[in-house]
């Protein structure tokens, strides 16, 4: 099903240097990934992020590199200690959350437990990233006293601000109550790069740059 990976850049927004990749799976063209991959079971998720790390630290391209995982794997016993063991440079890795729905459901104890989880790791120099945050999830994470090192903003929350500039402005700005960096995913045009330059986003991603 899975045919191997692909790298797309993360760059600074004023400077359009490439500061970190994002690691991504590639698949045959039948292969719907969302679908794939949630239809996985716990062991298979992490068996291909460890797959995933282990290709990451073995790569040369200068930067970080940024993987996708779920609350699951973060809150896994022995998952920490097994991630520090594989990651000879803590520096080179960041982790983004993808299953935020289902984090700011998770009940009290779990939630505890994944901020003290996200805040070791940040101790140990590996950053965790919130993923495809809008407008509506927002609040929410802000309730669950969750502070992240990043926000990526969703897609599609940053393609509504090509008509409600004013609205999207704020929406990063609000990122900054959750954490200290801010990601814009979904620069596909000039106009875009030029909307994200004039947010509070460090960071972009998106078509724009990773045509190839």
């Amino acid at each position: 099903m899975l045919t191997g990976y692909k790298f797309e850049s993360i760059r600074a927004l004023h400077t359009e240097h490439v500061i970190a990749w994002e690691m991504l799976s590639t698949a045959k063209p039948h292969v719907n990934l969302e679908a794939y991959f949630g239809s996985m079971s716990f062991t298979q998720r992490k068996q291909h992020f460890f797959a995933q790390l282990r290709h990451a630290m073995a790569c040369r391209k200068i930067g970080k590199y940024y993987l996708n995982a779920d609350s699951d794997l973060l809150l896994d016993e022995g998952f920490i200690d097994r991630l520090l063991e594989q990651t000879p440079l803590a520096q080179r890795l960041a982790i983004e959350l993808t299953d935020l729905e289902k984090i700011v459901r998770l009940p009290v104890q779990e939630t505890r437990e994944l901020r003290l989880r996200i805040a070791s790791l940040r101790r140990y120099g590996i950053e965790v990233w919130a993923d495809d945050v809008h407008e509506a999830i927002l609040p929410r994470l802000l309730a669950c006293q969750f502070y992240f090192y990043g926000i990526k903003i969703d897609k599609h929350a940053f393609w509504s601000g090509r008509k409600e500039q004013e609205r999207f402005l704020t929406l990063a700005r609000d990122c900054k109550k959750l954490a200290g960096k801010v990601l814009i995913e979904g620069i596909e045009t000039f106009g875009d790069f030029a909307l994200a330059r004039a947010s509070a986003a460090e960071y972009g991603q998106g078509y724009l740059w990773n045509k190839q």
